[in-house]
Protein backbone atom coordinates (compact mmCIF):
# COMPACT_ATOMS: atom_id res chain seq x y z
CA UNK A 1 0.00 0.00 0.00
CA UNK A 2 2.41 2.20 0.89
CA UNK A 3 4.92 1.61 -2.64
CA UNK A 4 0.99 2.67 -4.66
CA UNK A 5 0.72 5.39 -2.33
CA UNK A 6 4.41 6.63 -3.30
CA UNK A 7 3.54 6.31 -6.93
CA UNK A 8 0.60 8.17 -6.73
CA UNK A 9 2.48 10.69 -5.40
CA UNK A 10 5.38 11.15 -7.80
CA UNK A 11 3.01 10.94 -10.78
CA UNK A 12 1.06 13.49 -9.22
CA UNK A 13 4.27 16.01 -8.63
CA UNK A 14 5.23 15.10 -12.22
CA UNK A 15 1.72 16.37 -13.76
CA UNK A 16 1.65 19.08 -11.38
CA UNK A 17 5.30 20.17 -12.75
CA UNK A 18 4.32 19.49 -16.57
CA UNK A 19 0.71 22.34 -16.06
CA UNK A 20 2.23 24.93 -13.56
CA UNK A 21 2.60 27.89 -15.11
CA UNK A 22 6.77 28.93 -14.95
CA UNK A 23 6.62 32.00 -11.47
CA UNK A 24 9.25 33.60 -13.60
CA UNK A 25 8.26 33.16 -17.35
CA UNK A 26 6.80 36.51 -18.19
CA UNK A 27 2.82 36.23 -18.45
CA UNK A 28 1.48 37.45 -21.60
CA UNK A 29 -0.42 40.61 -21.80
CA UNK A 30 -4.15 39.31 -21.01
CA UNK A 31 -3.12 37.08 -18.41
CA UNK A 32 -1.29 39.59 -16.94
CA UNK A 33 -3.95 42.27 -16.80
CA UNK A 34 -6.16 39.18 -15.65
CA UNK A 35 -3.62 38.92 -12.86
CA UNK A 36 -3.48 42.73 -11.92
CA UNK A 37 -7.60 42.46 -11.47
CA UNK A 38 -7.46 39.46 -9.52
CA UNK A 39 -4.56 41.34 -6.98
CA UNK A 40 -7.00 44.44 -6.98
CA UNK A 41 -10.45 42.38 -6.49
CA UNK A 42 -8.67 40.48 -3.55
CA UNK A 43 -7.50 43.83 -2.23
CA UNK A 44 -11.09 44.96 -2.06
CA UNK A 45 -12.20 42.06 -0.48
CA UNK A 46 -9.64 42.54 2.50
CA UNK A 47 -10.81 46.28 2.74
CA UNK A 48 -14.35 44.96 3.56
CA UNK A 49 -16.55 45.72 0.39
CA UNK A 50 -15.24 43.12 -2.22
CA UNK A 51 -18.09 40.86 -4.18
CA UNK A 52 -18.17 37.33 -4.07
CA UNK A 53 -15.43 35.49 -7.05
CA UNK A 54 -18.45 33.40 -7.52
CA UNK A 55 -20.49 36.95 -9.04
CA UNK A 56 -17.30 38.16 -10.30
CA UNK A 57 -16.81 35.29 -12.40
CA UNK A 58 -20.71 34.29 -13.41
CA UNK A 59 -20.49 38.60 -15.26
CA UNK A 60 -17.61 37.66 -16.80
CA UNK A 61 -16.70 34.05 -17.18
CA UNK A 62 -13.59 34.82 -20.01
CA UNK A 63 -11.99 36.99 -17.43
CA UNK A 64 -11.56 40.34 -16.30
CA UNK A 65 -9.82 43.49 -16.13
CA UNK A 66 -9.57 46.38 -13.32
CA UNK A 67 -11.79 48.41 -16.10
CA UNK A 68 -14.35 45.69 -15.42
CA UNK A 69 -14.25 45.61 -11.56
CA UNK A 70 -14.16 49.65 -12.29
CA UNK A 71 -17.73 49.20 -13.36
CA UNK A 72 -18.94 46.72 -10.81
CA UNK A 73 -17.19 49.11 -7.91
CA UNK A 74 -17.67 52.74 -8.77
CA UNK A 75 -20.23 52.94 -6.35
CA UNK A 76 -17.61 52.35 -3.49
CA UNK A 77 -16.25 56.33 -3.83
CA UNK A 78 -13.06 56.60 -2.66
CA UNK A 79 -12.48 53.39 -0.87
CA UNK A 80 -12.34 51.65 -4.52
CA UNK A 81 -10.70 54.78 -6.13
CA UNK A 82 -7.65 54.36 -4.23
CA UNK A 83 -7.08 50.58 -5.13
CA UNK A 84 -8.54 51.67 -8.90
CA UNK A 85 -5.43 54.17 -9.08
CA UNK A 86 -2.56 51.84 -7.29
CA UNK A 87 -3.21 48.75 -9.92
CA UNK A 88 -4.10 51.14 -12.89
CA UNK A 89 -0.60 52.09 -12.62
CA UNK A 90 0.48 48.41 -13.17
CA UNK A 91 -1.69 47.01 -15.77
CA UNK A 92 0.61 48.76 -18.35
CA UNK A 93 3.36 46.85 -17.81
CA UNK A 94 3.69 42.92 -17.96
CA UNK A 95 5.73 40.46 -15.98
CA UNK A 96 5.89 37.34 -14.07
CA UNK A 97 3.73 35.65 -11.27
CA UNK A 98 6.71 36.65 -9.21
CA UNK A 99 5.98 40.47 -9.99
CA UNK A 100 2.59 39.86 -9.26
CA UNK A 101 3.12 39.00 -5.47
CA UNK A 102 4.69 41.73 -5.21
CA UNK A 103 1.53 43.97 -5.88
CA UNK A 104 0.21 42.38 -2.51
CA UNK A 105 1.13 41.58 1.07
CA UNK A 106 1.44 37.82 1.88
CA UNK A 107 -1.89 37.51 3.59
CA UNK A 108 -3.64 38.69 0.27
CA UNK A 109 -1.23 36.76 -1.97
CA UNK A 110 -1.84 33.44 -0.34
CA UNK A 111 -5.59 34.18 -1.51
CA UNK A 112 -4.98 35.24 -5.08
CA UNK A 113 -2.07 32.81 -6.03
CA UNK A 114 -4.53 29.60 -5.90
CA UNK A 115 -7.23 31.46 -7.61
CA UNK A 116 -5.33 33.03 -10.29
CA UNK A 117 -3.47 29.56 -11.08
CA UNK A 118 -6.85 28.15 -11.43
CA UNK A 119 -7.84 30.77 -14.13
CA UNK A 120 -4.31 29.58 -16.02
CA UNK A 121 -5.96 26.31 -16.18
CA UNK A 122 -8.86 26.65 -17.09
CA UNK A 123 -7.69 29.47 -20.19
CA UNK A 124 -4.66 27.81 -21.82
CA UNK A 125 -5.46 29.88 -24.93
CA UNK A 126 -4.50 33.10 -22.28
CA UNK A 127 -1.80 31.83 -21.25
CA UNK A 128 -0.13 31.10 -24.21
CA UNK A 129 -1.43 34.49 -26.17
CA UNK A 130 0.57 36.39 -27.89
CA UNK A 131 0.50 40.56 -29.07
CA UNK A 132 -0.29 40.66 -32.59
CA UNK A 133 2.45 42.53 -34.58
CA UNK A 134 1.44 45.87 -36.32
CA UNK A 135 2.03 46.47 -39.40
CA UNK A 136 4.68 48.83 -39.30
CA UNK A 137 6.87 46.04 -36.74
CA UNK A 138 5.97 43.29 -39.78
CA UNK A 139 7.44 45.82 -41.85
CA UNK A 140 10.50 45.88 -40.04
CA UNK A 141 11.39 42.66 -39.42
CA UNK A 142 10.54 41.88 -43.48
CA UNK A 143 12.60 44.79 -44.53
CA UNK A 144 15.59 43.42 -42.04
CA UNK A 145 15.87 40.02 -43.20
CA UNK A 146 15.42 41.36 -47.22
CA UNK A 147 18.22 43.55 -46.07
CA UNK A 148 20.56 40.97 -44.93
CA UNK A 149 20.10 38.62 -47.92
CA UNK A 150 18.14 36.14 -45.64
CA UNK A 151 14.77 34.31 -45.91
CA UNK A 152 12.09 35.95 -43.68
CA UNK A 153 11.32 34.10 -40.44
CA UNK A 154 7.69 32.30 -39.74
CA UNK A 155 4.79 33.98 -38.26
CA UNK A 156 5.02 31.71 -35.06
CA UNK A 157 9.14 32.43 -34.86
CA UNK A 158 8.66 36.13 -35.37
CA UNK A 159 5.33 36.47 -32.84
CA UNK A 160 7.85 34.80 -30.43
CA UNK A 161 10.87 37.13 -31.33
CA UNK A 162 8.89 39.73 -31.05
CA UNK A 163 7.42 39.22 -27.27
CA UNK A 164 11.12 38.04 -26.36
CA UNK A 165 12.29 41.79 -27.44
CA UNK A 166 9.40 43.65 -25.88
CA UNK A 167 9.52 41.73 -22.33
CA UNK A 168 13.20 42.60 -22.31
CA UNK A 169 14.08 38.72 -21.83
CA UNK A 170 16.52 36.11 -23.99
CA UNK A 171 14.71 33.48 -25.72
CA UNK A 172 15.43 29.37 -24.12
CA UNK A 173 14.48 26.32 -24.80
CA UNK A 174 10.55 25.91 -24.42
CA UNK A 175 11.20 22.49 -22.36
CA UNK A 176 13.71 24.40 -19.90
CA UNK A 177 10.82 25.23 -17.27
CA UNK A 178 9.03 21.55 -17.61
CA UNK A 179 13.13 19.85 -16.70
CA UNK A 180 13.16 22.48 -13.81
CA UNK A 181 9.62 21.68 -12.23
CA UNK A 182 10.36 17.70 -12.66
CA UNK A 183 14.02 18.29 -10.43
CA UNK A 184 11.80 20.32 -8.19
CA UNK A 185 9.47 17.62 -7.78
CA UNK A 186 12.11 14.86 -7.46
CA UNK A 187 13.62 17.16 -4.39
CA UNK A 188 10.14 17.18 -2.91
CA UNK A 189 9.90 13.17 -2.95
CA UNK A 190 12.91 12.88 -1.41
CA UNK A 191 12.28 15.21 1.29
CA UNK A 192 8.68 13.37 1.52
CA UNK A 193 9.93 9.97 1.83
CA UNK A 194 12.44 11.34 4.74
CA UNK A 195 9.49 12.84 6.63
CA UNK A 196 7.81 9.36 6.14
CA UNK A 197 10.84 7.52 7.75
CA UNK A 198 10.87 9.86 10.87
CA UNK A 199 6.71 10.28 10.76
CA UNK A 200 6.33 7.96 13.88
CA UNK A 201 9.06 10.71 16.03
CA UNK A 202 7.31 13.73 14.29
CA UNK A 203 4.24 12.52 15.98
CA UNK A 204 4.95 11.71 19.46
CA UNK A 205 6.92 15.43 19.10
CA UNK A 206 3.42 16.32 18.27
CA UNK A 207 1.59 14.81 20.88
CA UNK A 208 4.01 15.94 23.47
CA UNK A 209 3.80 19.20 21.86
CA UNK A 210 -0.14 19.61 22.40
CA UNK A 211 0.13 17.96 26.18
CA UNK A 212 2.21 21.12 27.22
CA UNK A 213 0.12 23.73 25.51
CA UNK A 214 -2.65 22.59 26.95
CA UNK A 215 -1.11 22.31 30.23
CA UNK A 216 0.05 25.93 29.89
CA UNK A 217 -3.19 27.11 28.88
CA UNK A 218 -4.90 25.70 32.19
CA UNK A 219 -2.06 26.96 34.08
CA UNK A 220 -2.87 30.41 32.54
CA UNK A 221 -6.59 30.07 32.76
CA UNK A 222 -6.54 29.53 36.24
CA UNK A 223 -4.15 32.24 36.89
CA UNK A 224 -6.41 34.47 35.14
CA UNK A 225 -9.47 33.51 36.91
CA UNK A 226 -7.07 33.46 40.29
CA UNK A 227 -6.29 37.05 39.66
CA UNK A 228 -9.44 38.05 38.83
CA UNK A 229 -11.15 36.95 41.60
CA UNK A 230 -8.23 38.95 43.79
CA UNK A 231 -9.32 42.10 42.11
CA UNK A 232 -12.88 42.00 42.41
CA UNK A 233 -11.65 41.29 46.33
CA UNK A 234 -9.57 43.87 46.98
CA UNK A 235 -12.04 46.19 44.27
CA UNK A 236 -14.92 45.02 47.23
CA UNK A 237 -13.01 45.79 50.24
CA UNK A 238 -11.86 49.37 49.20
CA UNK A 239 -14.68 50.71 47.75
CA UNK A 240 -17.65 49.10 49.60
CA UNK A 241 -19.64 48.09 46.91
CA UNK A 242 -20.13 45.54 44.31
CA UNK A 243 -20.56 46.00 40.66
CA UNK A 244 -23.21 46.59 38.98
CA UNK A 245 -24.97 46.52 42.25
CA UNK A 246 -24.43 49.19 44.93
CA UNK A 247 -24.78 48.38 48.37
CA UNK A 248 -25.51 51.93 49.41
CA UNK A 249 -28.27 52.62 46.41
CA UNK A 250 -30.29 50.08 48.70
CA UNK A 251 -29.43 51.52 51.66
CA UNK A 252 -30.37 54.77 51.19
CA UNK A 253 -33.53 53.09 49.42
CA UNK A 254 -34.56 50.65 51.76
CA UNK A 255 -37.65 51.73 54.09
CA UNK A 256 -37.33 52.72 57.48
CA UNK A 257 -38.58 49.86 60.54
CA UNK A 258 -42.06 50.01 60.68
CA UNK A 259 -44.14 50.41 63.78
CA UNK A 260 -44.83 47.29 66.04
CA UNK A 261 -48.08 47.38 65.42
CA UNK A 262 -47.55 47.63 61.65
CA UNK A 263 -45.24 45.00 61.12
CA UNK A 264 -47.80 42.70 60.10
CA UNK A 265 -48.94 44.64 56.73
CA UNK A 266 -45.59 45.94 55.44
CA UNK A 267 -43.65 42.38 56.19
CA UNK A 268 -44.30 41.04 52.05
CA UNK A 269 -43.00 43.68 50.63
CA UNK A 270 -39.66 44.39 53.04
CA UNK A 271 -38.77 40.48 52.04
CA UNK A 272 -39.27 41.26 48.07
CA UNK A 273 -36.94 44.19 48.46
CA UNK A 274 -34.36 42.14 50.18
CA UNK A 275 -34.49 39.24 47.57
CA UNK A 276 -34.76 41.52 44.64
CA UNK A 277 -31.16 43.17 43.69
CA UNK A 278 -31.04 46.85 42.96
CA UNK A 279 -30.01 47.57 39.82
CA UNK A 280 -26.94 50.68 39.08
CA UNK A 281 -29.18 54.10 38.65
CA UNK A 282 -30.01 55.52 35.52
CA UNK A 283 -26.86 57.52 35.42
CA UNK A 284 -24.71 57.71 32.58
CA UNK A 285 -21.50 54.85 33.00
CA UNK A 286 -18.79 54.27 31.31
CA UNK A 287 -16.88 50.19 31.18
CA UNK A 288 -14.02 49.09 29.83
CA UNK A 289 -13.77 45.20 28.50
CA UNK A 290 -12.00 41.90 27.88
CA UNK A 291 -12.88 39.88 25.24
CA UNK A 292 -15.87 38.00 25.24
CA UNK A 293 -16.04 34.20 26.35
CA UNK A 294 -17.73 31.15 24.34
CA UNK A 295 -21.16 32.38 26.04
CA UNK A 296 -20.57 35.67 24.35
CA UNK A 297 -20.31 37.37 27.91
CA UNK A 298 -17.84 39.81 28.57
CA UNK A 299 -14.86 39.13 30.70
CA UNK A 300 -12.55 41.82 32.93
CA UNK A 301 -15.41 44.64 33.34
CA UNK A 302 -14.02 47.13 34.84
CA UNK A 303 -14.77 50.72 35.15
CA UNK A 304 -10.87 52.25 34.83
CA UNK A 305 -9.24 50.80 31.58
CA UNK A 306 -6.68 47.87 32.10
CA UNK A 307 -3.45 47.76 30.16
CA UNK A 308 -3.27 44.38 28.25
CA UNK A 309 -6.70 43.33 29.16
CA UNK A 310 -9.13 45.87 28.05
CA UNK A 311 -10.22 45.46 24.23
CA UNK A 312 -13.81 47.52 24.67
CA UNK A 313 -15.41 50.47 25.81
CA UNK A 314 -19.23 49.96 26.70
CA UNK A 315 -21.37 53.05 27.52
CA UNK A 316 -24.94 53.16 29.23
CA UNK A 317 -27.65 55.26 30.49
CA UNK A 318 -29.67 52.58 32.65
CA UNK A 319 -26.89 49.84 33.69
CA UNK A 320 -29.31 47.04 31.67
CA UNK A 321 -28.49 48.21 27.88
CA UNK A 322 -25.60 49.26 26.44
CA UNK A 323 -23.48 50.25 23.51
CA UNK A 324 -20.27 49.23 22.78
CA UNK A 325 -16.88 49.24 20.16
CA UNK A 326 -13.16 48.60 20.53
CA UNK A 327 -11.44 50.94 21.80
CA UNK A 328 -9.64 53.44 19.61
CA UNK A 329 -5.93 53.25 21.07
CA UNK A 330 -2.76 51.76 19.34
CA UNK A 331 -1.77 49.82 21.88
CA UNK A 332 -5.30 48.13 22.49
CA UNK A 333 -5.11 47.52 18.76
CA UNK A 334 -1.81 45.88 18.56
CA UNK A 335 -3.03 43.68 21.82
CA UNK A 336 -6.59 42.69 19.86
CA UNK A 337 -4.95 41.71 16.56
CA UNK A 338 -2.22 39.62 18.06
CA UNK A 339 -5.02 37.04 18.40
CA UNK A 340 -8.52 38.28 16.13
CA UNK A 341 -10.28 35.16 16.12
CA UNK A 342 -10.43 34.78 20.13
CA UNK A 343 -10.35 38.80 20.78
CA UNK A 344 -12.57 40.16 17.89
CA UNK A 345 -14.46 37.24 16.46
CA UNK A 346 -17.32 36.78 18.90
CA UNK A 347 -17.59 40.53 19.03
CA UNK A 348 -17.41 42.14 16.20
CA UNK A 349 -18.31 41.38 12.48
CA UNK A 350 -16.99 42.45 9.32
CA UNK A 351 -15.44 41.19 5.58
CA UNK A 352 -12.36 39.26 5.91
CA UNK A 353 -11.69 40.11 10.10
CA UNK A 354 -10.43 36.65 10.53
CA UNK A 355 -7.66 38.11 8.47
CA UNK A 356 -5.46 41.35 9.60
CA UNK A 357 -4.49 43.57 6.66
CA UNK A 358 -3.83 46.80 8.54
CA UNK A 359 -2.59 47.70 12.18
CA UNK A 360 -5.79 49.67 13.15
CA UNK A 361 -9.40 48.51 13.71
CA UNK A 362 -12.11 51.21 12.71
CA UNK A 363 -15.42 50.33 14.39
CA UNK A 364 -17.93 51.61 11.66
CA UNK A 365 -21.35 50.59 13.83
CA UNK A 366 -21.25 50.34 17.43
CA UNK A 367 -22.32 46.53 19.07
CA UNK A 368 -25.10 46.18 21.85
CA UNK A 369 -24.88 44.35 25.07
CA UNK A 370 -27.31 43.89 27.58
CA UNK A 371 -26.67 43.09 31.35
CA UNK A 372 -28.51 39.51 31.83
CA UNK A 373 -27.41 37.14 35.26
CA UNK A 374 -24.69 39.77 36.74
CA UNK A 375 -23.11 39.75 33.24
CA UNK A 376 -22.75 41.79 29.97
CA UNK A 377 -23.77 39.78 27.23
CA UNK A 378 -23.21 40.65 23.63
CA UNK A 379 -26.57 41.04 21.36
CA UNK A 380 -25.99 42.48 18.63
CA UNK A 381 -21.97 42.62 17.22
CA UNK A 382 -20.03 45.58 16.02
CA UNK A 383 -18.98 45.99 12.34
CA UNK A 384 -15.15 46.95 12.04
CA UNK A 385 -12.83 46.92 9.39
CA UNK A 386 -9.28 46.96 9.24
CA UNK A 387 -7.00 50.61 8.04
CA UNK A 388 -3.31 51.31 8.03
Amino acid sequence: MKRITLLLAVIVCLAISAMAQNADQPLSPAMWKQGVATCAHFTAHARGFGKKIEEIKAKYPQGYTLDNLNEVYSNQGRRWEKIYEEFKKEEGRNGSINDLQELVTPQIWKLVEPEFQAFITEHPELANAVPETTEADGENVDEASNNDGVAPMPADERHRALRNRQNGAFSCSANLPLWLGILGSLLGLCALLTALSNRGKVKEMERRFAREIDRTNANLQEFSTDAADQMKALSIRMTGKRFPIREETVAEEAPEAPEANEQEEVEEPVEAAVEEPVVASAEPMTLFMGKPDENDDFTRVSDEMEQGNSIYVLDTQDGLHGTFEVIDKPEVHRFALMMPADNLIRACSGNAIQIPSGNRIVTDRAGEAEFVNGKWHVVVKAIIHYEG
